[in-house]
Order: structure tokens, then sequence, then C-alpha cells
């Protein structure tokens, strides 16, 4: 094999292992995978994360109920976000009260745990204000966020290392309130394995080209 077609091939090889990886179509979470799972996410928390969530609703019953709806697909998670005017950590926490400190050590711990499991943000946007008035509209949000997840057992997983971190509790520090749902894609243009395929294909085929150049 020429030193051109190994390239395109091992160019292949990385694309396959890629649209593996990023999967998208698993096999959904089970009753009992489920309880597993948030059994450690409860063992995990840390004094702040129960500190600031006793604020905020039970969150373990949230992820149940996410679960139950588990097809084992990829989907996005819709956040609208309203920051506090001061962080809520418990007294003795070693951090300030400003609340985009906190949201900025949440974006920090939360971004690695996020790419290791195939997720990414999607959009992260300013409030620009209501158009059409609903419930959801009727406050003022400071910022909206659409993450993909690869699955919701990847959610699930990622909230587990979060716990165990202690990474989560900065963004329930930083959050007064927010609104969260989890959006199914019907058709969307988030090309991102096609985007992948392009650029793996540009460097791939100008190395091979290059390759053919000099041993011509």
């Amino acid at each position: 094999m020429t030193p051109s077609r190994i390239v395109l091939f091992a160019t292949l090889v990385l694309y396959v292992t890629f649209v593996l990886w990023y999967g998208g179509s698993g096999t959904p979470l089970t009753a009992e995978e489920t309880e597993a799972m948030l059994a450690r996410i409860e063992a995990g928390r840390s004094d702040e994360e129960e500190h600031a969530e006793a604020h905020d609703g039970d969150l373990l019953e949230s992820f149940r109920v996410l679960a139950s709806q588990d097809d084992g697909d990829e989907f996005y998670m819709l956040n609208l976000m309203r920051y506090r005017e001061k962080a809520l950590y418990p007294p003795d926490a070693p951090y300030d009260d400003d609340p985009r400190a906190a949201a900025n050590r949440y974006s920090r711990a939360v971004l690695p745990a996020l790419l290791a499991r195939g997720s990414h943000p999607f959009l992260i946007a300013r409030y620009a204000g209501p158009f059409i008035p609903s419930d959801a509209s009727a406050g003022t949000w400071d910022q909206i966020g659409i993450v993909r997840y690869r699955s919701r057992r990847d959610m699930l997983d990622m909230a587990i290392a979060l716990s165990a971190s202690g990474g989560g509790a900065h963004k329930w520090a930083s959050i007064e309130e927010t609104i969260v749902m989890p959006i199914d894609p019907i058709f969307d243009f988030v090309f991102v394995r096609g985007f992948v395929a392009v650029v793996l294909g540009a460097i791939g085929g100008g190395l091979a080209f290059a390759l053919r150049k000099r041993t011509a």
C-alpha cells in the first residue's frame, strides 16, 4: 500500500472511530440502572451542593423522571438561567459570593466532563427579552444554553462525576432560578459529524496529495 493510501485509510479509521464515540443511539436505561446511578449521585453530593439544592427542589427526582423517558438516543437540554445576586454557599465555604465566579467554576468543572462523554454546548446566549408571552417568559433571564448529550445515560454519568468532584455545587450556588427541559431533535443543522468529516478529509486528502507529489 502506498503512503498516500495509508494516510487516506488512517483518516477513514479516525472518522469511523469518532462517529462510534460520538454516538447518539444506544440502549435505554433500565429502572435498576437508573436507581444505581442516582444512589451514586446521592452518595457523592457535597455539603455545598446539598445546601444550594435545598432551595431548588429535588434534583434526584428530576433525574429519575428524565431517565424514565430514555430511548437511548442523543438529546438536547434547553436551559433558561437567572443568576443570584450573591452566590449561595455555606458560610464556611472557601468561596466569595460572586455568582458569576461561581458559574465560571461550574463551567470549568462541567466542560471536561461533557466532552469526555461525547457531549458539548451547542449554544450559549444572552436573553434578549420576551416576544410571545408565556409562563416561561414571565421573568427576566440572564442566559440561555442548549447542550447536546450523547444519551441520558451519559448525562447521569456526568452528574456522578460532578457529584464526586463537588463541581455541581457551583451551579446551584450561582443560579437563582432555572427552567431546564429535554428536547429530542427531529431535524437540525448541527452537522458535527459532517464537520469532522470535512476537516479530516481535508487534512487526509492534503497529506495524501503531498505524499503523491513527493514520490512522483
